[in-house]
C-alpha cells in the first residue's frame, strides 16, 4: 500500500495513534479481517481532517488550521510523512466515503488518487470505515482489537478537557504535539466554553428545528425598518450588534454617513448565521471597511474590553436567550452589557414583549372558517409527515388547539386555558399574544414553540436595565406592529375583558435605549 488514509475531525491526537501508525508502516498490523497489510516503503499517512471549515461548535471546537498546525508537528516529531488534506463540512450522506476520495484527488490537484490497491483506511469508527468497506478498501481498526476498543478514541479526550477545561486529566494520552498546540493557545478553556454554551446545540445552531433560510431571509427584508427604529438613538464611535443575524442591520450602519467613521462589531453565536456574515464580509456587503465579526456567545464569557464600547444594540435578542436559558441568563447578559458600555454609551433593545396587565384574563373568539378542521387532532406535531403544509391548512381555531399542545411543552410547561365553545376560549392576555405572535409562521412552527415573547412587559424591560446600571433615555417607547394588527390578529381575532367590553389589541414589542 501507498498510502494510509486516516479520515477523522482529529481535533487531538494521542500517543497511540503514532505508535500505531509507526507499526502500520513498518507492515506489523493486520486488517479487520485478519490479514496482513504491506506497506510500501515510501508510504505516507494522509490526515484527511472533515469538518475543517466548522468551528466554534461542539462538534467542532478547534477550527482547521490549529488542527493542520498539530498534525504536521505529529508528523515531524513521531518520524512520520503526513499529508493534511482540507475535507469542508457536509451534510450526512451515505456517499461520505467517496467524498473523502475526491477530497483528496482534488485538494492534491489529483496527484494522489486514492483507490483499494493503493490505499489502506485507518479508522475505529464503524460509521466511517463501513463505507470504506463497502467500496473494498482494507481498514486498519487503529484503536480497535477484535471489536475492542484497546485505547482511547482522540473525543473521549476532547470531552475529559471540556469537563476539566485543562488537558492535564489527558496529558499522559495526548501526543507532545497536540499537548503543545492545545497549550500554546489556551485551546482548552475554548473548548470547555463551547461545551458548556447554555443556549448552542452540537453545531453552534440555536435549535435544530429551526429553517435558515426562512430566518435569514427575515434579518434582510426587516433591515431598513429595524434600522429606521434605531438609527436616532445610535451614539456613534464603537458600535456592537449582539445577536446581528445576518449583519443586515449592521449592513445599513455601515452606509449612513453619520457612522462612516465609527468601529463596527457583530456578535453571532448560531454558526450558520455568522458564517454568512463572514461571507459577507469577504465579498464586500459592507461600506465601512471596519466592520468586524465575533463567533461568541455574550453569556459565556465577555467578548469586548470594559467600558470599551458607545452603542451596543440587541435586536430581536433579548426574548431567546430567555427562551433558550433562563432568567438568569437574561440578567447576566444585561450585566455584560453594562459592563463593557462606556460612559456616555448606550444599550438598544429592540425586541418583542409581553401586553400591559399579562396575568389577566381574557375571553376571545378565533376564526374558525379560515381554514379547515384539523384531521388529525390526536397526532403529535412532530410526528405530522408535512407540519408546515398541515398547519397552512388550518383554521386559526384549529391552530389555536395544536398551541396549547405544543408551547414550550418541551420544557415541560403547560398552557392554562378554559374552551367557552368552539371557536371562543379564556385564558391570559400573556397566553393570547404569545399564540398571535406565532400562528402565521408554520414554517418554523417547532422552532417557534420553543420561544417565549411575552415574558417580560415594557415595565420589566425597564426594571432589568436599570438594575444592570443603565437609565432609560429619551426615545424609549413599547409600541405594536400596525400591520401586523390589521392585516392578521384583527381579521381572526377579536377580545374582550373580563367585564364583558371589547378590548383592542396592546402593544408587542419595544425600543428602550438604556443610557450608562
Amino acid at each position: 500500500m501507498r498510502y494510509v488514509l486516516f479520515p477523522g475531525r482529529h481535533h487531538v491526537l494521542t500517543t497511540y495513534q503514532a505508535a500505531y501508525l509507526a507499526e502500520l508502516l513498518a507492515g506489523h498490523c493486520t486488517d479487520r479481517s485478519g490479514h496482513g497489510i504491506e506497506v510500501s516503503a515510501d508510504a505516507v499517512v494522509i490526515f484527511a481532517v472533515t469538518s475543517w471549515d466548522q468551528a466554534g461548535t461542539r462538534r467542532n471546537p478547534l477550527p482547521g488550521h490549529r488542527r493542520e498546525a498539530a498534525i504536521e508537528l505529529f508528523g515531524r516529531e513521531a518520524g512520520l510523512p503526513v499529508l493534511v488534506v482540507p475535507v469542508p463540512n457536509v451534510s450526512p450522506t451515505p456517499r461520505f466515503a467517496d467524498v473523502i476520495i475526491n477530497a483528496v484527488d482534488v485538494q492534491t490537484g489529483g496527484r494522489v488518487r486514492l483507490d483499494p490497491s493503493n490505499c489502506v483506511v485507518a479508522s475505529s469508527s464503524p460509521e466511517v470505515f463501513s463505507m470504506f468497506e463497502a467500496t473494498g478498501y482494507a481498514i486498519a481498526p487503529v484503536e480497535l482489537a477484535a471489536g475492542t476498543l484497546v485505547a482511547d478514541r482522540p473525543w473521549t479526550l476532547v470531552e475529559t478537557i471540556a469537563d476539566d477545561a485543562s488537558t492535564a486529566a489527558v496529558a499522559d494520552r495526548l501526543h507532545p504535539a497536540s499537548l503543545e498546540i492545545l497549550e500554546r493557545y489556551d485551546l482548552a478553556n475554548q473548548i470547555a466554553e463551547l461545551f458548556a454554551d447554555p443556549l448552542l446545540g452540537d453545531d453552534g445552531d440555536l435549535t435544530e428545528t429551526r429553517d435558515y433560510i426562512t430566518y435569514a431571509d427575515s434579518f434582510d427584508r426587516g433591515a431598513d425598518r429595524k434600522f429606521g427604529l434605531v438609527r436616532t438613538l445610535i451614539r456613534p464611535g464603537r458600535i456592537v450588534d449582539i445577536g446581528c443575524g445576518t449583519g443586515a442591520l449592521l449592513s445599513k450602519i455601515a452606509g449612513a454617513p453619520e457612522f462612516a467613521e465609527c468601529d463596527l462589531f457583530g456578535v453571532e453565536a448560531a454558526r450558520p448565521l455568522f458564517e454568512i456574515c463572514e461571507h459577507r464580509r469577504t465579498m464586500g456587503w459592507f461600506d465601512n471597511e471596519n466592520t468586524f465579526f465575533h463567533h461568541r456567545n455574550v453569556l459565556n464569557s465577555p467578548v469586548l474590553a470594559p467600558g470599551s464600547i458607545d452603542t451596543t444594540i440587541t435586536m430581536a435578542l433579548t426574548h431567546e436567550v430567555y427562551s433558550y436559558g433562563t432568567h438568569q441568563d437574561v440578567l447576566a447578559m444585561a450585566a455584560r452589557i453594562a459592563q463593557h458600555t462606556r460612559s456616555g454609551g448606550v444599550w438598544i433593545n429592540a425586541d418583542v414583549c409581553g401586553p400591559d396587565h399579562p396575568d389577566g384574563v381574557v375571553e376571545f373568539d378565533l376564526a374558525v372558517d379560515d381554514g379547515l378542521a384539523d384531521s388529525c387532532p390526536d397526532t403529535p406535531t412532530p410526528q405530522l409527515a408535512d407540519i408546515a403544509g398541515h398547519l397552512e391548512s388550518l383554521s386559526t381555531w384549529s391552530r389555536w388547539r395544536r398551541f396549547v399542545d405544543d408551547f414550550r411543552s418541551v420544557e415541560g410547561e403547560t398552557v392554562e386555558w378554559e374552551e367557552r365553545s368552539p371557536g371562543t376560549a379564556r385564558a391570559t392576555r400573556r397566553v393570547l399574544y404569545e399564540f398571535l405572535s406565532k400562528k402565521d409562521y408554520p414554517n418554523n412552527w417547532l422552532s417557534e414553540m420553543h420561544e417565549a415573547f411575552c415574558t417580560y412587559t415594557y415595565a420589566d424591560w425597564i426594571d432589568i436595565a436599570e438594575e444592570a446600571g443603565f437609565t432609560i433615555a429619551p426615545g424609549s417607547h413599547a409600541y405594536r406592529n400596525e400591520w401586523i394588527v390589521e392585516h392578521r390578529w384583527r381579521p381572526t381575532c377579536s377580545i374582550r375583558s373580563a367585564d364583558g367590553s371589547a378590548e383592542d389589541f396592546g402593544v408587542s414589542h419595544l425600543v428602550l435605549a438604556a443610557a450608562r
